[in-house]
């Protein structure tokens, strides 16, 4: 799949739909009939930014680790040629918005003694 930035209508786009689904977390939080009078704006606020939190948390985990399945299951070591199989190495990430565990795919040779990461400058097909 080529390399593709979305525009900014596209990213409108995304927005509209994520605050369509902010209805869906108010309806969660307190039903069909809203917030109650005493709760403040601080209340709801704290709600949207675990929302917030929650989807983008979501939409990266899920998006990286499509873009991980798109990887063969070996690559030749940069050093030594030798291939070697990749396996998922799972981190924490400070993303913007929320943390994140990344399954990072990493590959080992164990004639170089290293570990390497798939390059991200290959052609795409």
């Amino acid at each position: 799949m080529a390399k593709r930035k979305l525009t900014p209508e596209q990213l409108a786009a995304v927005e509209e739909l994520a605050k369509q689904w902010g209805k869906i977390v108010a309806k969660n939080a307190y039903g069909e009939g809203g917030p109650a009078r005493d709760v403040d704006f601080d209340e709801m606020e704290q709600i949207a930014a675990a929302a917030t939190r929650g989807l983008a948390r979501g939409t990266l985990e899920h998006l990286t680790q499509q873009q991980a399945q798109q990887l063969p299951t070996e690559l030749s070591c940069p050093t030594c040629q030798k291939l070697c199989s990749v396996r998922s190495r799972s981190r924490e990430v400070v993303a913007r918005g929320a943390t994140i565990t990344l399954h990072e795919p990493v590959a080992h040779c164990p004639a170089c003694r290293r570990d390497f990461f798939p390059p991200t400058n290959q052609p795409q097909t």
